[in-house]
């Protein structure tokens, strides 16, 4: 399994708009092969937004992470305080 992560700085007082903008990107995701799940990240002290989506094999997190980036772009094109900062990591499982 894989995890894509995309994370954001925003401006105070941006969580309704996130929370819409994730809304709106769930449907889309979880038609994409390879989706397993989502979890979207809030922390209001530093303002910072985004989300682990777990996948399948590493080519559906890279996949997926190239069709969401221009939607997340264009959405958040001139908001953002900084980059927005997009990784594939794999997933370690530790045995019991």
């Amino acid at each position: 399994m894989y995890v894509g992560k995309t994370m954001f700085t925003m401006p105070p007082g941006k969580r309704t708009e996130m929370e819409q903008l994730a809304d709106r990107m769930l449907p889309m995701m979880k038609q994409m092969p390879g989706y397993v799940s989502i979890t979207f990240l809030v922390n209001e002290e530093t303002n910072e937004y985004g989300g682990i989506a777990l996948w399948e094999t590493k080519e559906n997190a890279k996949s997926a992470m190239k069709q969401t980036a221009p939607r997340m772009d264009e959405a958040l094109a001139g908001l953002t305080i900084g980059p927005i900062r997009r990784d594939v990591y794999e997933v370690y499982e530790p045995q019991a």
